[in-house]
């Protein structure tokens, strides 16, 4: 053991390394590094073991895995940079591709795709397992369960190489290149032949959840269904570039369409990996939703349907913590950014009932608060509402169809459900708002539902349109 003379520092090497091996990401163990020349001493005395502990600090039990889905020989050659192509040569030195240091790249590699992961086990635990947070809350067995399915299958759709279908199935190629891709994809399906059945069944639940956020995609941009064929060769890495709006779907559409005159080929290129070896053990994942607790027990299925009309809000939940991380300058997944701008400023307006939004004398000033709000905006609609009690004043005035409950300060709301809140009580918060800083004129009789807003600049002038119809008016 080094003395604190000889390193220069009051702790001894073994300490030192220590805190080089509990280094929490890549970047912090460089840093850690320069922070003087004894630290980097240590690590150079074996930086191979030091970079492996980082990467399990990262990727926890996975990270065989996670290192297969970079290394494997199946992945086709192009997509590898220069370093990757000497795979052959570390083989032979060192046997297998597991034990092999790990490279300065692949720290890159590993550090995106956990990432990757990472978001996605936090996107699955808001869905299903806790929606008032959108940190993962799986526990560390159920943690492991997902994270090793993702990496399994990010590792077959590096094999299945989307990218590359437009250009190695082209007619003329097609005979040669394409049927050796097709064979390395059918090899890549046999490697999974080795899981134990617990293990393909949690595979068939993550390759449904990506089917599912694809689905979800798919739907918000107007594509066609069918294209969720492709979840699993798409992959967790550009199914997520979809979700956050980081790439365009439209290719999925456009291999669909290439291969309609070859629906067999397609089916056997892009089915999921487990599927025909659970079909050889004779083995069917459960139905509907049971199929989750393959991954956790604790999965419900209220957790993913909207506290109003019962029916799933997709990957959209609207709330006040929603609202809050809007308010906050926080990036908010849980409202995708085309809807966010339908609730901004400049758009929110549509929701004024009736006819309120062709009322220039009420929506210019309205259009004005709104922007002074700015990303506050519905965390301050949302707040006094409840505050005010407008929302329970409202629901009295106008009482809801039995087959609705009545609106909830807690609830999580599907996109339609808080569209429809907006337009029964938008109206009443912008009333208050005016009320509280100038006394409104005398009530049109017509109230919102007046045609002469969209006309007679004048009457909206003259008369008050935040207001329901009169009884005297509705009896006409």
């Amino acid at each position: 053991m080094a003395t604190s003379r000889e390193n220069g520092l009051p702790v001894p090497d073994d300490i030192i390394d220590k805190i080089l091996l509990a280094s929490p990401s890549f970047s912090s163990l460089k840093a850690t590094r320069l922070t003087c020349k004894q630290f980097n001493r240590v690590f150079q005395s074996h930086p191979n073991s030091v970079v492996r502990a980082v990467a399990y600090n990262i990727t926890g039990p996975a990270l065989p895995q996670a290192l297969e889905c970079i290394r494997h020989p199946l992945i086709p050659i192009h997509t590898r940079e220069p370093p990757y192509r000497a795979y052959r040569s570390v083989t032979e030195e060192y046997g297998d591709l597991s034990s092999a240091p790990i490279t300065p790249l692949e720290t890159h590699e590993i550090m995106l795709n956990s990432n990757i992961v990472s978001w996605l086990e936090d996107l699955f635990s808001f869905r299903y397992i806790d929606r008032t947070t959108f940190t993962s809350q799986l526990s560390s067995s159920e943690s492991r369960a997902f994270c090793v399915s993702v990496y399994r299958l990010m590792l077959y759709s590096a094999i299945a190489d989307l990218n590359a279908w437009m250009e190695v199935f082209s007619f003329e190629h097609r005979d040669h290149e394409g049927l050796e891709h097709r064979n390395n994809i059918e090899k890549g399906r046999r490697t999974f032949s080795c899981l134990s059945t617990r293990e393909l069944l949690q595979l068939h639940s993550i390759a449904e959840f990506l089917r599912e956020i694809l689905s979800f995609c798919a739907l918000k941009h107007g594509y066609p269904d069918d294209i969720c064929d492709l979840a699993v060769v798409a992959g967790p890495a550009q199914i997520l570039k979809y979700f956050y709006n980081e790439a365009d779907i439209q290719t999925l559409d456009d291999i669909s369409y290439y291969f309609e005159g070859e629906p067999d080929f397609l089916a056997s290129v892009s089915s999921s990996p487990h599927i025909k070896i659970l079909e050889s053990r004779n083995i069917e994942p459960s139905p509907n939703f049971a199929h989750w607790h393959s991954i956790s027990s604790r999965v419900s299925e209220e957790n993913s349907q909207c506290d109003r009309c019962q029916n799933s809000f997709g990957f959209s939940a609207y709330c006040r913590s929603t609202f809050l991380e809007i308010s906050n300058g926080n990036p908010c997944y849980r409202i995708d950014m085309a809807s966010q701008r339908n609730y901004g400023p400049q758009r929110i307006r549509q929701y004024l009932k009736g006819r309120l939004q062709y009322n220039s004398t009420e929506v210019v000033p309205f259009i004005e608060k709104a922007g002074k709000l700015g990303s506050s905006l519905l965390l301050q609609i949302w707040d006094d509402l409840w505050r005010l009690n407008l929302v329970q004043q409202q629901s009295q005035a106008q009482p809801l169809p039995q087959a609705l409950p009545d609106w909830k300060e807690d609830s999580y709301l599907c996109n339609l459900c808080f569209t429809n809140f907006l337009i029964e009580n938008l109206w009443i918060w912008w009333r208050h708002i005016k009320s509280s800083s100038q006394s409104l004129k005398e009530d049109c009789c017509h109230g919102f539902t007046c045609e002469m807003q969209m006309s007679s600049v004048a009457h909206t002038e003259e008369f008050n349109h935040l207001c329901e119809k009169t009884p005297e008016d509705t009896m006409r």
